[in-house]
């Protein structure tokens, strides 16, 4: 039932859609009046988190062919059963509505799946001359997953633009790129048109205008962005860090033996 309660003053309201008919809506009151009413918290999905979802699934869907309801249900879909979770609701208010939590994954997820998928997602709010544009990034819950996302799919992080370059958000300093491990210093995906307005304005303008920023990488990560951008991380010996992951998980596993026999 889609009920929105809402409180003015000293008055509660309840807001109905005008789908219902009038014996619906004298029986609903009756009820209330006549029965105790009990409060019951949940954890549900925000007003918010429906209004972006739905928009997403719009402007997901119009670049597709589908309607948002379809597009919703294909991408839910894929996310519960990469999850192994059971399938809910968008709705506040209806029983099997989602968590917060599963809300902001699956807002997550959408923006990410369209960054595989190659669709670079503008958001629209509002109507006519007072339409503002958004983009992915403004509205994606985590940004560093964002960003990574970008990397792996050689996607602008600013523009949405493809099969563009890995670009150093730090200084390379004197290493110098034969020497570069991905290690050291912090990663975007940015444009040719982006990568030089980053040197122009440099890194602090830049996360400034857009909110972003390099991410650091993980030896797995520089692995597999290495079958992305063959021509990089010349410095990064594979063997060696395998190696020190081997040994670095040994002492965690010699370290948990140790804590269990004591």
């Amino acid at each position: 039932m889609n009920i929105e309660l809402k409180i003015e003053d000293d008055d509660i309201k309840l807001y109905l859609p005008n789908t219902h008919s009038i014996d619906f809506i004298k029986s609903l009151v009756k009820k209330i009046r006549e029965n105790d009413v009990q409060v019951i918290l949940t954890d549900r999905l925000s007003i918010d988190q429906n209004r972006l979802i739905w928009v997403l699934c719009h402007e997901y869907g119009e670049l597709l062919g589908y309607t948002r309801e379809e597009m919703r249900g294909i991408l839910e879909n894929e996310f519960c059963n990469e999850r192994e979770i059971e399938y809910f609701s968008i709705s506040p208010h209806k029983e099997n509505a989602c968590s917060m939590e599963i809300a902001t994954e699956f807002i997550q997820f959408i923006i990410e799946h369209s960054i595989k998928m190659g669709v670079n997602l503008i958001i629209h709010e509002g109507k006519g001359p007072l339409m503002k544009r958004k983009q992915a990034r403004d509205v994606v819950p985590d940004i560093r997953r964002f960003v990574l996302a970008c990397l792996l799919n050689k996607t602008c992080a600013v523009c949405g633009r493809k099969n563009v370059e890995l670009h150093h958000w730090d200084p390379i300093g004197s290493f110098g790129y034969e020497h570069d491990d991905g290690l050291q210093t912090r990663f975007i995906s940015l444009c040719g048109e982006h990568h030089s307005e980053f040197h122009l304005i440099g890194a602090e303008e830049f996360e400034r205008r857009y909110h972003l920023q390099g991410i650091w990488l993980s030896v797995n990560l520089v692995i597999a962005l290495k079958k992305v951008y063959p021509w990089h991380f010349k410095g990064f010996k594979k063997e060696k860090y395998i190696k020190s992951l081997e040994v670095k998980n040994d002492e965690r596993r010699n370290h948990k033996l140790k804590k269990d026999n004591l």
